[in-house]
């Protein structure tokens, strides 16, 4: 089943549990925030000296992200108590786990009931000559580009691809994420960019932080509106100097050259 393409590159594994309705945008958001996650780290990297050193993306021959939709035989709840395992378990049963690339899962199983999240998991490892990062879909469905310019709330909306419940004024502000629809769609680039960052090895995560404001590896993933937005908002989300050192001596990152900047940006089309 596997593509042949270089593997110093970052692919995208989409798992739907059983009973499941795959999400029809899924490939396509996920092409969008990878893209827009390689100028934030061009931008970063050349901002602390190295130049604007990214990860590259896995293509197949018509230049699409390489991307394979695969099913589960558990149940979402029961694909959630162990999200990390299934989802290299179900990789491995497809003939799909290789450790030489950096392989970003996304699967569809999270919870949102009486205006609460739970269980939208994320998690991310070094492994082998690549990594793995593991994030519940939720984190891609509210990373859009076209809601980072929107200062507004979104109490009593419904986002369909989301959930059909109603959503409470702070149902996707879990882990202070922010009360704006811009706040939190960049926090799901910013999980989604931290999650990713644990597989190029950076040095320990920070602790003791808070707010939306600081490095990647800590609490500032939360703050990546500031980095798309920066006149719309204080947040911050920064690479620290250890980081870019790490990943400067990384095979997967070099010198790219990337589509122009998207709608996610400023002054863009």
């Amino acid at each position: 089943m596997k593509d042949k393409t270089d593997t110093w590159t970052i692919r995208v594994i989409y798992i739907v549990p059983a009973g499941i309705q795959p999400w029809f945008e899924a490939k396509q958001r996920a092409t969008e925030c990878l893209e827009d996650l390689q100028w934030f780290f061009a931008d970063e990297m050349n901002r602390l000296g190295y130049g604007p050193m990214t990860f590259e993306i896995a293509r197949d021959g018509e230049g699409s992200l390489v991307f394979y939709q695969i099913d589960s035989h558990l149940t979402p709840d029961d694909f959630r108590k162990n999200y990390w395992n299934n989802c290299k378990n179900t990789a491995r049963a497809y003939g799909l786990r290789d450790l030489d690339y950096v392989t970003v899962y996304f699967f569809e199983a999270y919870s949102i009931s009486n205006g609460t999240v739970d269980d939208a998991g994320s998690r991310g490892e070094h492994k082998g000559r690549g990594g793995e990062s593991f994030l519940s879909s939720l984190h891609l469905k509210v990373a859009r580009r076209e809601w980072l310019a929107n200062s507004n709330g979104y109490g009593g909306e419904v986002f369909d691809w989301i959930d059909s419940e109603v959503m409470k004024d702070d149902t996707l502000s879990w882990n202070g994420r922010g009360p704006t629809l811009g706040d939190v769609s960049g926090a799901g680039y910013g999980v989604v960019a931290h999650e990713l960052a644990h597989c190029f090895n950076p040095p320990p995560q920070e602790n003791g932080r808070s707010g939306r404001t600081g490095p990647l590896m800590g609490s500032g993933c939360r703050g990546m509106r500031g980095y798309f937005r920066p006149c719309l908002t204080d947040d911050r989300c920064v690479l620290r100097d250890e980081d870019a050192a790490a990943f400067s001596n990384n095979g997967f990152f070099a010198l790219r050259r990337l589509k122009p900047k998207s709608a996610a940006f400023p002054d863009q089309p």
